[in-house]
């Protein structure tokens, strides 16, 4: 089965999808920019059984069997900048460090989005959506 080539944060939502989005983030954080052969299945031997454990590597092979799977890395690593600001317990500088981003790079991303998401109160009911 040939998968087409999703842009980053929609190939990560699908892998999400299918395997859970807690296997997906380790999946982007070992293999995250690198393509992956997933065979068809997948035995206690593999570096993907090892890495993600015997249901995720299951439903991965499920999936994506037979497959080049290229590993998204940039949505990961922006959502995973997301969830650890949420937890409100580290700095910026601290997820800077946790997710190889540089500060100003981390304060970026928080800055970007949706603008109902930062700032519901903002936002207007009578003004036509753009798009």
């Amino acid at each position: 089965m040939t998968r087409t080539a999703l842009p980053g944060a929609e190939a990560f939502a699908q892998i999400a999808q299918a395997i859970g989005g807690e296997a997906a983030f380790a999946l982007a954080k070992r293999y995250g920019g690198t393509t992956q052969y997933v065979p068809r299945e997948i035995g206690p031997e593999h570096h993907l059984w090892q890495q993600l454990g015997i249901d995720a590597a299951t439903k991965l092979a499920e999936y994506y069997g037979g497959t080049r799977l290229s590993v998204p890395k940039g949505a990961q690593r922006r959502s995973w900048v997301r969830q650890l600001a949420r937890g409100r317990a580290l700095t910026i500088t601290a997820i800077a460090m946790e997710t190889g981003y540089s500060e100003r790079q981390v304060y970026r991303i928080l800055s970007e989005g949706d603008s109902e998401e930062r700032h519901p109160d903002l936002v207007d009911d009578r003004q036509l959506d753009l798009f």
